[in-house]
């Protein structure tokens, strides 16, 4: 099911549920329901468009009145572009069954995968929907937008589902944008607490997409439990360089760690990379009170949305990935959405309301490593030393502490 908002401002939302399964469709209408709410005032903001579910005492969802954006706004060839064939043929199959025995079977051949006999199409409405909405966002008919849909799609790989996903949602977005809509660089952000192994897959070797991830990483023994998740993989070939990692190698970071990130390595290679379209895999995993034991505040989200807004000219699209506490994940989106809306882009200084500048530990923004967890100060650290042949903003950095060393000693 797919709902299409259209704020009056700025954000278009698709807000999209899966038929009954396994896979809950509940974090969806968890989120149109808290942003349905007056007192949020994001609905006012917004013209709906679709139609509505119906829930029955089950908590099932009566599939109403729906054009297939899938069949309409996508062919073969936009999932062919990162899928190979035989394993969209393989999904094709399976949007033929209805034995669920038989796709209970399918599978497990696949790491924490569910199947229904509307996986597949939902799914690729689910890419479908996040396309149209770049679609609209290049053209400037929009000026950024949020897609609220399921299932996720980070760690579906060219010829593998996996964690709950069946077609690479984000990935599909970003080749539809260089080949369909001609863009030649796209950055693709994911702050999911898991690795996106997917997305790393799919652009490993390919210059003109830049992925950047943040998430738990413990030496490869975190799920997907992938040692390639770490700093050391950049890309292969001429994609050297475009592929970003920053592993968490213990649980606990929150705000100021995020913060560090994004001033100490993704603004620095973004702003040097010049993108045309931003793309945000945005899990919400990594939130305070969520699953994956980190503590990033809604207002840390949406300070980090903004900053990405001084990128590519403010294109910037979100896609929901992961998120499972609904009440944390519905204030969440909320917030990146606020966010989206402002008109106004401020620079990159993460400012805390009153009431919680106390919590942060750093205020200044040039110690801002030094006052972060040692533990998060040495992934950061060690990303950067293995991105220092690829971006000249890192080497800048080390060329003018040097320089500024030799004055002190002058001086002395």
């Amino acid at each position: 099911m797919i709902f299409q908002l259209f704020p009056h401002l700025s954000v278009r939302v698709f807000i999209y549920t899966l038929a009954p399964s396994q896979e809950r469709p509940l974090r969806i209408s968890a989120i149109r329901d808290h942003l349905a709410k007056k007192e949020i005032g994001i609905m006012d903001r917004c013209i709906l468009y679709g139609k509505e579910v119906n829930n029955d005492d089950e908590g099932t969802r009566e599939e109403l009145a729906l054009t297939d954006v899938a069949n309409d706004f996508l062919d073969d060839e936009d999932f062919l572009r990162v899928h190979v064939p035989g394993y969209m043929s393989r999904l094709d199959n399976l949007s033929t069954c209805k034995c669920q025995i038989k796709l209970d079977r399918e599978a497990e051949q696949f790491k924490s995968i569910y199947f229904t006999p509307n996986t597949v199409s939902a799914a690729k409405t689910a890419a479908a929907g996040l396309c149209q909405l770049t679609s609209r966002v290049v053209s400037g008919e929009l000026d950024n937008g949020f897609a609220v849909i399921r299932p996720p799609g980070h760690h579906a790989e060219p010829g593998l589902a996996g964690g709950y996903c069946v077609i690479n949602n984000v990935a599909v977005a970003a080749a539809f944008a260089r080949e369909r809509l001609g863009l030649k660089k796209v950055l693709i952000v994911d702050w999911d607490v898991h690795h996106g192994n997917g997305t790393q897959s799919i652009f490993l070797n390919d210059p003109s997409v830049l992925y950047f991830s943040v998430h738990r990483y413990h030496n490869g023994n975190y799920f997907p439990f992938l040692r390639n998740a770490g700093p050391t993989t950049v890309g292969t070939s001429s994609g050297s360089g475009y592929n970003v990692n920053i592993g968490w190698n213990r649980n606990g970071f929150g705000n100021d760690e995020y913060y560090a990130v994004w001033e100490k390595v993704l603004m620095k290679i973004g702003r040097e990379f010049e993108p045309e379209l931003v793309l945000v895999s945005a899990g919400f995993d990594a939130a305070k009170g969520d699953m994956g034991e980190c503590n990033v505040t809604p207002k840390c989200f949406a300070n980090l949305t903004k900053s990405l807004k001084c990128l590519a000219g403010g294109k910037v699209v979100c896609a929901l990935e992961g998120g499972y506490v609904r009440s944390v994940l519905a204030v969440c989106v909320e917030s990146v959405i606020t966010s989206l809306l402002e008109n106004e882009v401020e620079n990159e200084e993460y400012i805390e309301d009153e009431e919680e500048e106390e919590e942060e530990e750093c205020i200044s923004r040039n110690d801002i490593l030094a006052c972060i967890n040692a533990n998060a100060r040495q992934s950061i650290q060690l990303t950067i030393e293995c991105h220092k042949p690829y971006w000249s903003c890192f080497r800048d950095e080390e060329k003018n502490k040097v320089d500024s060393y030799v004055e002190e000693k002058k001086e002395n």
